[in-house]
Protein backbone atom coordinates (compact mmCIF):
# COMPACT_ATOMS: atom_id res chain seq x y z
CA UNK A 1 0.00 0.00 0.00
CA UNK A 2 2.80 2.38 0.68
CA UNK A 3 3.79 2.26 -2.53
CA UNK A 4 0.54 2.90 -3.89
CA UNK A 5 0.74 5.93 -2.10
CA UNK A 6 3.61 7.39 -3.14
CA UNK A 7 3.02 6.50 -6.33
CA UNK A 8 -0.58 8.72 -6.03
CA UNK A 9 2.03 11.35 -5.11
CA UNK A 10 3.43 11.69 -8.47
CA UNK A 11 2.11 14.39 -10.60
CA UNK A 12 -0.20 13.97 -13.68
CA UNK A 13 2.46 14.74 -16.32
CA UNK A 14 4.45 11.52 -15.17
CA UNK A 15 1.31 9.90 -14.59
CA UNK A 16 0.15 9.83 -18.03
CA UNK A 17 3.90 8.95 -18.84
CA UNK A 18 3.50 5.81 -17.07
CA UNK A 19 -0.16 5.30 -18.57
CA UNK A 20 1.39 5.05 -22.32
CA UNK A 21 4.24 2.93 -20.87
CA UNK A 22 1.04 1.00 -19.86
CA UNK A 23 -0.54 0.55 -23.03
CA UNK A 24 2.48 -0.06 -24.64
CA UNK A 25 2.85 -3.20 -22.66
CA UNK A 26 -0.98 -3.90 -22.95
CA UNK A 27 -1.91 -3.08 -26.37
CA UNK A 28 1.34 -3.65 -28.41
CA UNK A 29 3.10 -6.39 -26.26
CA UNK A 30 0.91 -8.46 -23.93
CA UNK A 31 -2.85 -7.67 -25.90
CA UNK A 32 -4.65 -7.93 -22.94
CA UNK A 33 -7.57 -9.36 -23.54
CA UNK A 34 -7.69 -8.26 -27.11
CA UNK A 35 -9.57 -11.28 -28.61
CA UNK A 36 -12.37 -9.89 -25.77
CA UNK A 37 -12.19 -6.42 -26.36
CA UNK A 38 -12.40 -7.16 -30.31
CA UNK A 39 -15.29 -9.71 -29.94
CA UNK A 40 -17.40 -7.47 -28.03
CA UNK A 41 -16.46 -4.40 -30.47
CA UNK A 42 -17.80 -6.72 -33.52
CA UNK A 43 -20.63 -7.96 -31.88
CA UNK A 44 -21.81 -4.87 -31.04
CA UNK A 45 -20.89 -2.65 -34.29
CA UNK A 46 -21.18 -5.26 -37.24
CA UNK A 47 -21.25 -2.16 -39.40
CA UNK A 48 -18.36 -1.19 -38.25
CA UNK A 49 -14.94 -1.73 -41.00
CA UNK A 50 -12.30 -3.09 -39.61
CA UNK A 51 -10.62 -0.23 -39.82
CA UNK A 52 -13.24 1.21 -37.72
CA UNK A 53 -12.89 -1.45 -35.27
CA UNK A 54 -9.29 -0.92 -35.10
CA UNK A 55 -9.53 2.74 -34.46
CA UNK A 56 -11.87 2.29 -31.45
CA UNK A 57 -9.52 -0.85 -29.81
CA UNK A 58 -6.48 1.86 -29.80
CA UNK A 59 -8.23 4.47 -28.21
CA UNK A 60 -10.40 2.12 -25.71
CA UNK A 61 -6.55 0.82 -24.50
CA UNK A 62 -4.92 4.27 -23.90
CA UNK A 63 -8.83 5.25 -21.97
CA UNK A 64 -8.46 2.30 -19.99
CA UNK A 65 -4.67 2.92 -19.04
CA UNK A 66 -5.15 6.66 -17.91
CA UNK A 67 -8.49 5.06 -15.94
CA UNK A 68 -5.61 3.19 -13.88
CA UNK A 69 -3.60 6.10 -12.87
CA UNK A 70 -6.36 8.23 -12.62
CA UNK A 71 -7.72 5.86 -9.63
CA UNK A 72 -4.41 5.26 -8.08
CA UNK A 73 -3.96 8.91 -8.13
CA UNK A 74 -7.23 9.40 -6.14
CA UNK A 75 -5.50 8.51 -2.88
CA UNK A 76 -3.63 12.15 -2.69
CA UNK A 77 -6.30 14.45 -5.25
CA UNK A 78 -7.61 17.40 -3.36
CA UNK A 79 -10.79 18.82 -3.83
CA UNK A 80 -9.68 21.58 -5.49
CA UNK A 81 -7.94 19.65 -8.00
CA UNK A 82 -10.90 17.14 -8.61
CA UNK A 83 -13.11 19.94 -9.22
CA UNK A 84 -11.12 21.50 -11.99
CA UNK A 85 -10.54 17.89 -13.89
CA UNK A 86 -14.58 16.76 -13.30
CA UNK A 87 -17.15 19.32 -14.43
CA UNK A 88 -20.63 18.68 -13.47
CA UNK A 89 -23.27 20.12 -15.70
CA UNK A 90 -26.51 20.01 -14.11
CA UNK A 91 -26.26 18.93 -10.55
CA UNK A 92 -29.06 21.26 -9.90
CA UNK A 93 -31.67 18.57 -10.97
CA UNK A 94 -30.96 15.96 -8.71
CA UNK A 95 -30.27 18.12 -5.90
CA UNK A 96 -33.53 19.82 -5.87
CA UNK A 97 -34.92 16.54 -4.67
CA UNK A 98 -32.30 15.63 -2.28
CA UNK A 99 -32.55 19.52 -0.83
CA UNK A 100 -36.62 19.01 -0.86
CA UNK A 101 -35.48 15.52 1.75
CA UNK A 102 -35.80 12.83 -1.27
CA UNK A 103 -33.45 10.12 -1.23
CA UNK A 104 -32.47 9.55 -5.12
CA UNK A 105 -30.77 6.49 -6.92
CA UNK A 106 -28.52 7.17 -9.31
CA UNK A 107 -26.94 4.93 -12.39
CA UNK A 108 -24.32 4.81 -14.53
CA UNK A 109 -22.35 2.89 -16.13
CA UNK A 110 -18.51 1.64 -16.69
CA UNK A 111 -17.82 4.76 -18.79
CA UNK A 112 -14.80 6.61 -18.89
CA UNK A 113 -13.80 7.91 -14.94
CA UNK A 114 -16.81 6.28 -13.16
CA UNK A 115 -14.63 6.46 -9.64
CA UNK A 116 -14.08 10.58 -10.11
CA UNK A 117 -17.77 10.50 -11.16
CA UNK A 118 -18.83 9.32 -8.06
CA UNK A 119 -16.05 11.41 -6.17
CA UNK A 120 -16.73 14.47 -8.03
CA UNK A 121 -20.67 14.26 -7.09
CA UNK A 122 -19.55 13.45 -3.52
CA UNK A 123 -17.80 16.61 -3.37
CA UNK A 124 -20.09 18.94 -5.15
CA UNK A 125 -23.62 17.45 -3.62
CA UNK A 126 -22.79 17.54 -0.22
CA UNK A 127 -25.61 15.00 0.64
CA UNK A 128 -24.49 11.60 1.90
CA UNK A 129 -23.79 8.72 -1.02
CA UNK A 130 -24.01 5.10 -0.63
CA UNK A 131 -21.95 3.63 -3.62
CA UNK A 132 -22.70 0.00 -4.10
CA UNK A 133 -19.60 -2.37 -5.31
CA UNK A 134 -19.10 -5.80 -5.11
CA UNK A 135 -16.26 -7.05 -3.18
CA UNK A 136 -13.23 -7.93 -5.01
CA UNK A 137 -11.87 -11.34 -4.54
CA UNK A 138 -8.02 -9.99 -3.87
CA UNK A 139 -8.46 -8.50 -0.01
CA UNK A 140 -5.37 -5.92 -1.41
CA UNK A 141 -7.48 -5.07 -4.00
CA UNK A 142 -10.49 -4.66 -2.36
CA UNK A 143 -8.91 -2.47 0.32
CA UNK A 144 -7.76 -0.37 -2.06
CA UNK A 145 -10.89 0.08 -3.72
CA UNK A 146 -12.45 0.96 -0.77
CA UNK A 147 -9.76 3.62 0.70
CA UNK A 148 -10.49 5.23 -3.04
CA UNK A 149 -14.03 4.95 -2.88
CA UNK A 150 -14.33 6.37 0.94
CA UNK A 151 -11.65 9.21 0.14
CA UNK A 152 -13.82 12.22 -0.26
CA UNK A 153 -16.91 10.55 1.84
CA UNK A 154 -19.05 8.37 0.08
CA UNK A 155 -19.86 5.16 2.10
CA UNK A 156 -19.23 1.86 0.37
CA UNK A 157 -21.62 -0.54 0.50
CA UNK A 158 -21.48 -4.55 -0.51
CA UNK A 159 -24.24 -5.33 -2.70
CA UNK A 160 -25.86 -8.07 -0.40
CA UNK A 161 -26.43 -5.44 1.77
CA UNK A 162 -27.94 -2.61 -0.06
CA UNK A 163 -31.39 -3.62 0.69
CA UNK A 164 -31.45 -3.76 4.90
CA UNK A 165 -28.99 -0.26 4.47
CA UNK A 166 -32.12 1.51 2.13
CA UNK A 167 -34.48 0.69 4.62
CA UNK A 168 -32.27 1.96 7.69
CA UNK A 169 -31.78 5.14 5.98
CA UNK A 170 -35.16 5.63 4.17
CA UNK A 171 -35.35 9.08 6.48
CA UNK A 172 -32.32 10.50 5.66
CA UNK A 173 -31.98 12.34 2.13
CA UNK A 174 -29.22 10.76 0.38
CA UNK A 175 -28.09 9.21 -2.90
CA UNK A 176 -28.07 5.49 -3.76
CA UNK A 177 -25.48 4.81 -6.52
CA UNK A 178 -24.50 1.95 -8.72
CA UNK A 179 -22.38 0.90 -11.53
CA UNK A 180 -25.65 -0.91 -13.09
CA UNK A 181 -24.15 -2.69 -16.11
CA UNK A 182 -22.67 -4.78 -14.36
CA UNK A 183 -22.91 -8.79 -15.34
CA UNK A 184 -25.30 -11.06 -12.86
CA UNK A 185 -24.19 -14.48 -11.61
CA UNK A 186 -26.21 -16.91 -13.98
CA UNK A 187 -28.11 -18.14 -10.84
CA UNK A 188 -28.93 -14.21 -10.19
CA UNK A 189 -30.26 -13.42 -13.47
CA UNK A 190 -34.01 -12.29 -13.08
CA UNK A 191 -34.05 -10.32 -16.18
CA UNK A 192 -32.86 -10.17 -19.74
CA UNK A 193 -32.87 -6.65 -22.35
CA UNK A 194 -31.34 -6.04 -25.67
CA UNK A 195 -28.32 -4.20 -25.56
CA UNK A 196 -25.86 -3.61 -28.99
CA UNK A 197 -28.54 -6.17 -30.27
CA UNK A 198 -27.45 -8.90 -27.51
CA UNK A 199 -29.54 -10.55 -25.29
CA UNK A 200 -27.85 -8.82 -21.66
CA UNK A 201 -28.66 -10.21 -18.43
CA UNK A 202 -28.80 -7.21 -15.82
CA UNK A 203 -29.74 -6.50 -12.22
CA UNK A 204 -32.76 -5.25 -11.47
CA UNK A 205 -32.55 -3.55 -7.69
CA UNK A 206 -32.71 -0.48 -8.94
CA UNK A 207 -36.47 -1.43 -9.83
CA UNK A 208 -36.97 -3.15 -6.63
CA UNK A 209 -35.60 -0.74 -4.39
CA UNK A 210 -36.45 2.27 -5.78
CA UNK A 211 -40.28 1.06 -6.32
CA UNK A 212 -40.16 -0.43 -2.38
CA UNK A 213 -39.00 3.47 -1.03
CA UNK A 214 -40.62 5.35 -3.98
CA UNK A 215 -37.29 6.68 -5.15
CA UNK A 216 -36.93 9.02 -8.46
CA UNK A 217 -33.64 7.42 -10.65
CA UNK A 218 -31.17 9.82 -12.71
CA UNK A 219 -28.70 8.63 -15.10
CA UNK A 220 -25.46 9.75 -14.71
CA UNK A 221 -23.48 10.05 -18.40
CA UNK A 222 -19.64 10.95 -18.51
CA UNK A 223 -17.72 12.36 -21.38
CA UNK A 224 -14.09 13.53 -21.86
CA UNK A 225 -13.10 17.21 -22.72
CA UNK A 226 -9.33 16.11 -22.90
CA UNK A 227 -6.62 13.44 -21.43
CA UNK A 228 -7.80 13.89 -17.74
CA UNK A 229 -10.50 15.88 -18.18
CA UNK A 230 -14.26 14.93 -17.76
CA UNK A 231 -18.11 16.14 -17.74
CA UNK A 232 -20.84 14.82 -16.31
CA UNK A 233 -24.53 15.23 -16.81
CA UNK A 234 -27.87 13.65 -15.53
CA UNK A 235 -30.92 12.44 -17.13
CA UNK A 236 -34.03 11.34 -15.17
CA UNK A 237 -34.84 8.12 -15.85
CA UNK A 238 -38.01 7.66 -13.55
CA UNK A 239 -40.39 8.97 -11.10
CA UNK A 240 -42.04 6.55 -8.92
CA UNK A 241 -44.70 5.59 -9.25
CA UNK A 242 -43.06 4.11 -12.56
CA UNK A 243 -44.71 3.51 -15.71
CA UNK A 244 -44.70 0.26 -17.08
CA UNK A 245 -44.51 -3.71 -16.43
CA UNK A 246 -41.60 -5.90 -15.19
CA UNK A 247 -38.62 -3.81 -14.67
CA UNK A 248 -39.36 -0.25 -16.76
CA UNK A 249 -36.56 1.33 -14.72
CA UNK A 250 -33.28 -1.11 -15.86
CA UNK A 251 -35.27 -1.20 -19.40
CA UNK A 252 -34.69 2.16 -19.65
CA UNK A 253 -31.27 2.38 -17.99
CA UNK A 254 -29.78 0.11 -21.23
CA UNK A 255 -31.30 2.44 -23.20
CA UNK A 256 -29.65 5.34 -22.41
CA UNK A 257 -26.44 3.33 -21.67
CA UNK A 258 -26.23 2.20 -25.44
CA UNK A 259 -27.50 5.94 -26.57
CA UNK A 260 -24.10 7.22 -24.58
CA UNK A 261 -21.66 4.29 -25.77
CA UNK A 262 -23.00 4.70 -29.34
CA UNK A 263 -21.75 8.43 -29.03
CA UNK A 264 -18.04 7.68 -27.70
CA UNK A 265 -17.48 4.02 -28.03
CA UNK A 266 -14.09 3.67 -26.62
CA UNK A 267 -14.93 5.18 -23.75
CA UNK A 268 -17.13 1.56 -22.35
CA UNK A 269 -15.06 -0.95 -20.84
CA UNK A 270 -15.27 -3.48 -23.34
CA UNK A 271 -12.54 -5.48 -22.09
CA UNK A 272 -14.74 -7.38 -19.41
CA UNK A 273 -17.54 -10.22 -20.90
CA UNK A 274 -20.43 -8.49 -20.78
CA UNK A 275 -22.27 -11.50 -22.97
CA UNK A 276 -20.37 -14.64 -21.58
CA UNK A 277 -24.37 -15.85 -20.45
CA UNK A 278 -26.59 -16.83 -23.12
CA UNK A 279 -30.33 -16.89 -22.54
CA UNK A 280 -32.32 -20.09 -22.17
CA UNK A 281 -35.31 -20.37 -24.67
CA UNK A 282 -38.61 -18.44 -22.97
CA UNK A 283 -36.52 -16.88 -20.40
CA UNK A 284 -37.61 -13.37 -19.63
Amino acid sequence: MLFIKILSKLPFPILYLISDFLYLMTYHIFKYRMKVVRGNLKAAFPEKSEKEINAITRKFYRNLCDLVVEILKTLSLSEKELTKRVLINNIEIPLKYLSAGQSIIVLTGHLYNWEWLLSACMVKGKFPIDAIYKPLSSKFSDKLMLKIRSKFGATPVAMNDTLREQVKKKNIPHTLAMVADQTPLKNEIQHWVKFFNQDTPYYVGADKIGKMLGMPVFFAGMKKIKRGHYEIYFKKIAEAPYQGEGFPVTDQFNKMLEEEIRKEPAGWLWSHRRWKHKKVQGAE
